[in-house]
C-alpha cells in the first residue's frame, strides 16, 4: 500500500481503475491493489440458485417480447415474477446454451398476477376435439361462432365478472429445439369485449360452449410441445394466471446428470467453505 500527498486533488469515496484502488484516509491519498485473492466459489447450492436466476431472466425476456407482462400488485414486475417462479422446478443449462437463449416451457409458469378473479381452465377433450376448457359460464346453446354482441352478452352476464371493454389476452408458448438448444417462443393476442358485427375469435381457436362453459377448441390443444394461458384484463387490473401444458421436455433438464453437465461447462462445482480441523 502506497501513500501519496494530496496536491490540488480531493477524492471522495473510491476510484477503481486498472486494478488499482485510490481513496482518501485521514487527509492522505491511499493507493492499493484492488485484486481479490478470494477463490471463485461455485458450490452446489450457489450453482442451483444461479441457474434459477439465469433461466428466469431468459423466460422474462421471452414473455416481454410478446407483450407487456402484468403483475399489478407490486413495484417490480420482474422481481415478483422471479418470486413466483420459486415454486417451479430448476432446470440446468450449459453456459453455451444460456448464451444462445435456451429457455424451457414449465407447467405453472406465471404470466400475470392481479386482483381480478382468476380464470380457471384446463386441457381436455370437448367431445372428440382438443380444448382449453374454462370455468367461465355461458349459455348451453351459445353459438360456437358468436358475433361480438353475443360474446359480450355471454361473458358480461352469468356471474363472470366481465364488463364491456374488458380484454381477454391469450398466450401461446411453443417449445422448439434449434441447434440442439431448447428455445421457448411466446406469442399473445387479445380480444376486447365490445359490441360489433365482426365475429370475435382468436387466430387458431374457436370459442364455443361445452356444457355451459366457454371453451377454446382446436387441434393445437393436442400439441405436447405447446402451452397456453388466458388472462382477464380491465385497464391496469388483471387476473392471476399460469400456463397449462402437456409438455414434459423440461424434465430432462432437472436431473442430477443435467446438473453436473451444466456445472462442468462453468468449470465444475467447488466444495463449500468450512473450517477444517488441524491434522498431522
Amino acid at each position: 500500500m502506497a501513500q501519496m500527498k494530496r496536491k490540488g486533488l480531493t477524492l471522495s469515496g473510491r476510484l477503481e481503475k486498472d486494478m488499482i484502488t485510490f481513496y482518501t484516509k485521514r487527509g492522505k491519498l491511499i493507493m492499493r491493489s484492488s485484486t481479490s485473492n478470494q477463490p471463485l466459489r461455485r458450490t452446489r447450492e450457489q450453482f442451483i440458485s444461479r441457474q434459477r436466476v439465469a433461466h428466469n431472466m431468459g423466460l422474462w425476456k421471452r414473455l416481454k417480447s410478446s407483450t407487456r407482462p402484468m403483475f399489478t400488485d407490486c413495484d417490480n414486475n420482474y422481481g415478483r415474477f422471479c418470486s413466483l417462479m420459486r415454486k417451479r422446478p430448476v432446470v440446468f443449462l450449459t453456459k453455451e446454451a444460456l448464451r444462445n437463449g435456451a429457455t424451457l416451457l414449465l407447467p405453472g409458469m406465471p404470466v400475470s398476477e392481479g386482483k381480478l378473479p382468476d380464470i380457471g381452465y384446463r386441457l381436455c377433450l370437448a367431445g372428440n376435439e382438443p380444448a382449453l376448457l374454462t370455468e367461465l359460464k355461458v349459455a348451453v346453446n351459445w353459438d360456437s361462432s358468436p358475433t361480438g354482441t353475443d360474446m359480450v352478452t355471454a361473458l358480461c352476464k352469468n356471474g363472470n365478472n366481465f364488463r364491456k371493454g374488458d380484454v381477454l389476452r391469450f398466450y401461446t408458448l411453443r417449445q422448439v429445439i434449434e441447434n440442439n438448444i431448447p428455445i421457448l417462443y411466446i406469442d399473445s393476442e387479445e380480444l376486447r369485449l365490445e359490441n360489433g358485427r365482426t365475429p370475435m375469435r382468436f387466430k387458431h381457436a374457436e370459442l364455443r360452449s361445452v356444457d355451459g362453459l366457454m371453451a377454446l377448441t382446436g387441434s393445437m390443444f393436442a400439441d405436447t410441445s405447446t402451452g397456453w394461458a388466458l388472462v382477464h384484463i380491465r385497464g391496469e387490473k388483471c387476473s392471476s394466471q399460469t400456463v397449462v401444458t402437456h409438455c414434459t421436455l423440461y424434465e430432462q433438464y432437472t436431473t442430477e446428470e443435467a446438473l453436473m453437465i451444466a456445472a462442468e461447462s462453468y468449470g465444475g462445482l467447488t466444495e463449500p467453505p468450512f473450517l477444517k480441523p488441524d491434522t498431522d
